[in-house]
């Protein structure tokens, strides 16, 4: 996009558009989940071919939908397409610079995630983005990927406030380090017999 094409989408998206994350469950993915991202332009129908225009401005990407409440969306959930887009309306978007900056530093960590752990700190980060929106629509949120997660396995089930404060259990005279799995060499208590 031209400067005068980049300000302008950019000025549309500040007023008429949004950007979101979103955690959907789907089975046949690696986590259980994914990580949809979406811009969205909105407009009336009757102002549908102002969309088109946008849309080829765009070169072509996303998809025209009409709502049947007399607004019609164009949406975009490429991200290749969704990172050159927001990368050229960066400079000048004023009341969603930060969601375009989230959002940059969203976008390219979603590619080939292997690890759970790196899975789920985006799922975290997909629900700080939430907050920056006005939308209270019931969603998915990181606590439900995490209780999969860790459901199925994937996350390790240890007790990760031992793992994590192994310096100060140290300090405070464990010097043994704690068995995850709970053997230890604390006797049996006896069994009392009341008389």
């Amino acid at each position: 996009m031209d400067v005068s094409t980049a300000s302008y989408v950019a000025g549309f998206l500040d007023g008429d558009g949004s950007i979101h994350f979103q955690l959907v469950k789907q089975k046949e993915y690696r986590f259980g989940y994914y990580i949809r991202a979406t811009v969205s332009f909105s407009q009336s129908t009757s102002a549908r071919q102002g969309l088109e225009q946008i849309q080829h401005l765009l070169g072509g990407g996303g998809y025209l939908r009409d709502r049947g409440t007399g607004m019609s969306d164009l949406v975009i959930t490429s991200r290749p397409l969704l990172l050159r887009l927001l990368q050229e309306v960066e400079p000048y978007v004023i009341f969603k610079r930060e969601h375009v900056g989230r959002a940059l530093s969203i976008l390219p960590q979603l590619d080939r995630v292997k690890d759970p752990e790196v899975f789920l700190h985006l799922a975290r980060q997909v629900d700080a983005f939430a907050t920056l929106n006005y939308s209270k629509t019931k969603r998915i949120s990181a606590v439900d990927v995490e209780r999969h997660l860790r459901s199925t396995g994937v996350l390790c089930p240890c007790n990760d406030f031992f793992a994590s404060n192994s310096e100060e259990m140290a300090s405070l005279g464990f010097t043994k380090p704690v068995d995850p799995h709970g053997s230890h060499n604390t006797p049996a208590p006896r069994n009392r017999v009341e008389v």
